[in-house]
């Protein structure tokens, strides 16, 4: 590559000195993706928040616990990393690779998130004394993969991920920004995909809100950790919980300002039964 002339290097140093701390953050890449665990330990893009937060939610409404969640999702990272594919060795497709020459479902079904870890977790409920094996060693006796050592890589930040999505971590996710190339903008269709994966319905929504009964504390954040990752595909604009609130931005979750804007917050966020969704408005 040419050498830039000796003077151009020189004004391109000196501009570069010269520039200010505000010019210098605006030309910093924004931050993207979501933050899991109090200390931010794991890293998602919003897409795999989004899928993890599907996994998480319908081991929950099938009852069972967050072991169970950690199993699934540790099994998901190994599989796809989180990320719904339409493709695999052989005819596996889908979060956890399922085959619908092996009899878990059909292409579409496999290819459906929910569908996918309600199969995942029927395997796993009919596994004997799966609870007391390790995370790794539950995912491969549901999977029988060729290469059950690869399971346990993952173990640790799978448990990090079902803490904040069925553990009850308080604020346990916060997503950073961007927008999805499509977004469902209508509260609607966000209370819609919380009964198909949660498998009830919303206590309320209108125009641009919805709100989630929470029975306790941890069913709270749940529900809040679960908004939050939706947050890239819906164009939310605030998460509220129990006194706590979550819009999009490095600050992650704070309690509302003194501001008249945020004297309203905090009537929106005193009720700590209840998560509140807030939508922005499309330009």
């Amino acid at each position: 590559m040419r050498a830039l002339p000796a003077l151009t290097s020189l004004l391109l140093l000196a501009s570069l000195a010269a520039c200010t701390d505000d010019a210098r953050e605006a030309l910093r890449p924004s931050k993207t993706g979501c933050y899991v665990g109090g200390a931010g330990e794991v890293h998602l893009s919003a897409e795999q928040a989004s899928n993890a937060a599907t996994i998480a939610a319908v081991g929950i409404r099938d009852g069972l616990d967050e072991r169970a969640v950690a199993v699934a999702i540790t099994t998901a990272m190994q599989e796809s990393e989180l990320v719904n594919v339409d493709y695999g060795h052989d005819d596996s497709l889908g979060l956890f690779q399922q085959r619908p020459s092996m009899g878990w479902g059909s292409e579409e079904e496999l290819m459906d998130p929910v569908y996918s870890s309600f199969k995942f977790y029927e395997k796993l409920q009919r596994t004997d004394g799966w609870e007391d094996m390790r995370l790794a060693e539950a995912a491969q006796a549901v999977q029988v993969s060729a290469y059950p050592e690869l399971y346990e890589q993952w173990e640790t930040d799978a448990e990090v991920i079902a803490d904040a999505f069925a553990g009850g971590e308080e604020t346990g996710l916060a997503c950073i920004s961007g927008n999805a190339a499509e977004v469902a903008t209508e509260a609607a269709a966000l209370a819609e995909a919380y009964e198909y994966q949660w498998g009830t319905e919303v206590a309320d929504v209108d125009d641009s809100r919805v709100v989630i009964e929470a029975g306790g504390a941890a069913e709270g954040w749940n529900g809040a950790a679960w908004a939050v990752a939706r947050a890239f595909d819906h164009r939310i604009a605030s998460v509220s919980y129990n006194g706590m609130v979550w819009t999009p931005g490095e600050e992650a979750w704070s309690e509302p300002g003194a501001d008249a804007e945020g004297e309203a917050q905090i009537v929106e966020v005193a009720d700590s039964t209840a998560v509140i969704i807030t939508f922005s408005v499309p330009e």
